[in-house]
């Protein structure tokens, strides 16, 4: 199974080893709900991602863990603020999300 280096945003010397078929899943449903045109709270883009996991029918086994789902928000999170793909509104809680630019 290959896996995906995942950055952090707050700790850039380190990396997270993530399964890509799980990181792919989570990137592709959080991008789909972000906007370059407005921010978003992490718990509903949380909310947003289950939601379109169960849209598309992933396996619940893929997440079997309660908190599983929850984590790899997280970390996937942090990754793409770390690439750039999204960024978090600064000097706001709770913590806040949006696409840099429009796909």
């Amino acid at each position: 199974m290959s896996s995906i280096r995942a950055r952090n945003i707050n700790h850039p010397e380190h990396r997270e080893n993530l399964k890509s078929d799980k990181y792919h899943i989570i990137r592709e449903a959080m991008l789909t709900a972000l906007h370059a045109s407005s921010w978003m709270p992490f718990s509903e883009l949380e909310d947003k991602v289950r939601d379109h996991l169960q849209g598309q029918a992933v396996p619940k086994s893929l997440f079997p863990k309660p908190g599983s789902v929850r984590w790899y928000c997280k970390a996937v999170q942090l990754d793409l603020e770390a690439r750039g793909e999204i960024e978090r509104q600064p000097k706001k809680s709770p913590l806040r999300l949006r696409k840099c630019r429009e796909s």
